[in-house]
């Protein structure tokens, strides 16, 4: 499939517009016949130019062989506010696909494997050398990154909502034994302070099996059902299983890394197989 072709105005058409106003915009065709018809043209860019810096925000550049930029700009993360200052001279990765995007706290990442499943805010991709459209290692061009700030979410004020979340795919050989019936991973990514945790969700797609039973609790070091107000939901099959928190240790004073703890029959080193993905759900005060 290709782009359209958009009917251009005819030489009459084009002439109707001398002096008018566009009421999109504001900003006004030259006068026909003008003798200063730059004058109209200089206030027009200016009109023009400001409503570029706004869809300029967060866009994704090439600024080098193998580099890219990215501008500032500010986006919403639930009801905060968050604001970016923008890069220069970005690395990427020579004959691949390069994943550009922010994470919820505004920092810029770039990978080759793709888009996070938990929250972020997608800025681009780049295809590079090989993967370009020139298929030349060692560079790309303009026509390889493509905008992908449209898929960001955008949450109306006032709406339904759950402001954040947290999310991680975890596989059992990933887990620690405890040396007993329990083991344990811990989140690669902190609840920021002053979340509160309002519960979890588990989409188990492997059952960890291995041992007659298995069940999930969420908290944190120290406190490992700190998430969990019910502590006895089963991962032992394919399912999707919830949980509201403790509401007694919902609140995070501090940042806190999420703890996820799987407790079989008699010993953890029995499991043999699983996976499942952990989202939690919580509210973000801005500490």
């Amino acid at each position: 499939m290709a782009n359209p072709t958009e009917t251009a105005l005819t030489t009459s058409e084009a002439a109707t517009l001398s002096g008018t106003t566009v009421p999109g915009t504001g900003a006004a065709y030259c006068t026909i016949g003008e003798a200063e018809y730059y004058t109209s043209d200089y206030r027009k860019e200016a009109i023009n130019n400001r409503i570029l810096a706004l869809a300029n925000q967060l866009r994704v550049v090439k600024d080098g062989d193998l580099t890219c930029g990215v501008w500032a700009g500010k986006f919403m993360d639930g009801l905060v506010a968050r604001s970016y200052a923008g890069a220069a001279e970005q690395a990427l990765s020579d004959d691949a696909t390069n994943y550009v995007y922010l994470t919820v706290a505004g920092v810029l990442a770039i990978n080759t494997t793709g888009f996070p499943s938990g929250p972020h805010l997608p800025l681009a991709t780049i295809a590079t050398g090989s993967e370009s459209a020139a298929g030349v290692s060692g560079g790309y061009d303009f026509v390889d990154i493509t905008d992908y700030r449209g898929r960001a979410l955008w949450q109306p004020a006032g709406g339904p909502r759950v402001d954040s979340l947290i999310s991680q795919t975890l596989a059992y050989g990933d887990f620690t034994d405890n040396g007993d019936a329990t083991g344990y991973i811990d989140f690669d990514s902190d609840l920021p302070e002053g979340a509160i945790v309002l519960g979890f969700k588990a989409d188990v797609t492997t059952g960890f099996t291995g041992d007659t039973s298995a069940v999930i609790k969420v908290g944190k070091a120290g406190d490992t059902d700190a998430f969990s107000a019910e502590t006895n939901k089963s991962v032992f099959a394919v399912d999707i299983v919830r949980s509201a928190a403790d509401q007694a240790n919902a609140a995070c004073d501090a940042n806190v890394t999420p703890r996820v703890t799987v407790t079989t029959n008699a010993d953890f080193t029995s499991v043999s197989a699983g996976a499942m993905t952990v989202t939690i759900y919580y509210l973000d005060t801005g500490a």
